[in-house]
């Protein structure tokens, strides 16, 4: 198959389309290569981060069999969608799931890790996804779990955001994770994640997760999850630190998050997209 990825990214609509393509890309054993609707920064960034980045009319000359399509308008999923199929490709829209996981396109690691989750007892990690927002959120909420929980252990994955100087944490860390987050989300007793890739990983991975929505489109997915009580909606940053507090002082309710979580995420929905496509392909 030559596939070819066309992702929505940036700042502010953050870089969980990207990261779910590469994971995509990671389980179907294919270069990931690129057409990024986004800015010039964003299209660097990405190309350190590994990507071979192409421009829209690299896209078409490299003339792909399967364009994949990870973007939430969707005047340019059907835009893209039509040039593929007028061309003879095979068109696949990856969208984001709320109620269902069984498809969740989780980086392959994740598998692996949920084999061997072990959260130090007192270690917690903010994974607020890769926008601009995680510095407006992270530095207020690690400073207010420091004060509530003496002697804790906080990082604050800064995702693809880039800032020369970052905010101080209080009592905590910036984590570079440019391969993903599953190795940081095993050692961690507790997961501030927003609603997007990162709260399947959590899950899927068996992590107690404190689930906070940085954009509104994060709030359906939030709700089905805590109603599963799988992980624990915030609903308020101001909440956050209280949340983390009564976990980390809570080892059966920890236990309990971690076993709802498991059960509703098995980590295993990028090899299930992935064979759908090579069917289609192969079709």
């Amino acid at each position: 198959m030559n596939v070819v990825f066309r992702v929505a990214a940036g700042p502010r609509i953050g870089f969980g389309h990207l990261v779910r393509c590469r994971s995509l890309a990671r389980a179907l054993g294919v270069a990931p290569v690129v057409s990024i609707r986004g800015t010039t920064r964003t299209r660097q960034r990405a190309a350190s981060a590994g990507w071979t980045v192409v421009g829209t009319r690299e896209l078409w000359t490299s003339r792909p069999s399967v364009i994949v399509v990870d973007d939430p308008s969707p005047r340019q999923v059907r835009a893209v969608t039509r040039a593929a199929r007028s061309r003879g490709a095979i068109a696949v829209s990856i969208t984001d799931l709320g109620a269902s996981a069984k498809f969740a396109v989780l980086d392959p690691s994740v598998a692996r890790a949920r084999r061997g989750a072990s959260g130090a007892k007192s270690r917690v990690l903010i994974a607020l996804g890769g926008g601009a927002h995680v510095f407006v959120f992270a530095g207020k909420i690690s400073r207010e779990i420091a004060r509530r929980v003496p002697g804790v252990e906080i990082v604050a994955a800064a995702g693809f955001s880039s800032r020369a100087r970052k905010p101080v944490l209080g009592r905590g860390r910036w984590i570079a994770a440019p391969n993903g987050l599953a190795k940081e989300l095993s050692r961690a007793a507790v997961a501030v994640v927003a609603g997007g890739v990162t709260l399947y990983e959590a899950c899927a991975i068996g992590v107690p997760a404190v689930a906070l929505a940085v954009v509104k489109a994060q709030r359906p997915t939030i709700r089905q999850f805590a109603r599963q009580r799988a992980v624990v909606d915030a609903k308020q940053v101001g909440r956050v630190a209280g949340h983390v507090a009564r976990l980390l002082d809570d080892s059966v309710e920890r236990r309990r998050l971690s076993s709802a979580g498991r059960r509703a995420v098995d980590g295993r929905g990028v090899f299930r997209v992935a064979g759908r496509i090579r069917k289609l392909h192969a079709a």
